[in-house]
């Protein structure tokens, strides 16, 4: 499949498959703008449009690390996931023990603390924590977030983890509590909630996405038993639910952005407070079999990805269509508003060749 894309975006193109087995096309577009020079100024595209992500990264080692940005092949979502990476940062630039760190899109925010290095202290059976130690900058993930593996005790054959966040840190077993001074607290907590115990069971708070096995998005994955083994392997389980794709926590999870949305970033660069307008967020996307139009509609984002340390952010558009035979059902796909060319060519059904003179913008492979 040809894309024409006006945009300047980055575009790739995939197939999935549903519950039942058929396949989709699936055409993912991702376009990055910077964050304004002046406060309340305009955002403007990005001279680096940042790469599609085609596979899972982490921080660190996967499975033992924090997610730090999730594919962008997802098949499908129904509500637009909001991620951020980066960092807290001491307003005015001076030392602080506690930072408020904050996201706000429309009627939608996250707020969160970010407190300073702290370890556990015991006074008999009591446990108490170093004071924070004050900072300049301290990243924000997972990783420095509530949980993490119990792994205190070296002849433990089966540490246990906290299932929420087994990559957090701060946590731990009772039968473990000898060994548990000297363990590091998170660096985030819920505004309020200071964490005053090893076992609590406090909430893990970060912008990033959730990890695919945790509670809250496993419950989507489906049952994966004998009988899928058996009958159904390779495809998916019939009980899979297209939540799953969701990589967003419940509370970042926003509806489709439409364009014009106040956008707020509280203490996550060295400026303390950003903040301006999302750009319109509506692109014209049309799917072709041979010469005639299989689908057209307006589409909007269905993620929002803020990268605050390189002060950008990308939003990702996303158009699923049911294949009935192969990819060659569809044989092209614009995206933006056609050139007067690319009306043309269809109109005398004829194939569209883009002149010399003309701009390419991120040219598709074709399939």
């Amino acid at each position: 499949m040809q894309i024409w894309n006006q945009m300047g975006y980055r575009h790739e193109f995939s197939v999935s498959a549903d519950t039942t087995g058929r396949e989709w096309v699936v055409v993912v577009v991702k376009g990055t703008f910077d964050f304004p020079t002046t406060p309340g100024g305009l955002v403007q595209k990005s001279a680096e449009q940042v790469p599609l992500v085609f596979a899972d990264t982490q921080t660190g080692e996967p499975g033992y690390s924090a997610t730090l940005w999730e594919t962008d092949f997802a098949f499908r979502k129904a509500r637009c996931d909001v991620i951020a990476n980066g960092c807290a940062y001491a307003p005015n630039g001076r030392p602080a023990e506690r930072v408020p760190v904050g996201i706000k899109v429309g009627n939608w925010s996250k707020l969160f603390e970010v407190v300073g290095h702290r370890e556990w202290r015991a006074i008999g059976p009591v446990f108490t924590t170093t004071s924070p130690q004050p900072f300049l900058k301290l990243p924000i993930s997972y990783d420095v977030a509530w949980g993490g593996v119990d792994r205190l005790d070296p002849e433990d054959k089966l540490p246990a983890s906290y299932k929420y966040n087994p990559v957090g840190t701060g946590w731990s077993r009772t039968k473990n509590q000898r060994l548990i001074p000297g363990l590091r607290l998170p660096n985030t907590q819920a505004v309020g909630e200071d964490i005053r115990s090893p076992f609590g069971d406090y909430r893990p708070m970060s912008f990033g996405p959730m990890g695919r096995g945790w509670p809250g998005r496993i419950e989507y994955g489906g049952t994966y038993d004998d009988n899928w083994a058996n009958n159904i392997f390779p495809f998916l389980p019939p009980d899979f639910d297209e939540r799953y794709f969701q990589m967003a926590p419940p509370d970042q999870q926003i509806d489709q952005p439409r364009g014009g949305e106040e956008v707020q970033l509280i203490n996550l660069t060295p400026r303390g407070r950003e903040h301006f307008k999302m750009p319109a967020t509506a692109i014209k996307f049309a799917l072709f079999k041979g010469y005639a139009k299989a689908f057209e509609a307006d589409v909007h984002p269905d993620t929002v990805l803020f990268d605050t340390e390189n002060r950008r952010f990308s939003l990702v558009w996303r158009v699923s269509q049911r294949l009935q035979r192969t990819i060659l059902d569809f044989t092209e796909c614009w995206v933006g508003p056609p050139t007067p060319g690319m009306l043309h060519a269809k109109a005398v059904k004829k194939p569209y060749v883009r002149p010399i003179a003309e701009p390419i913008q991120l040219e598709s492979e074709d399939a």
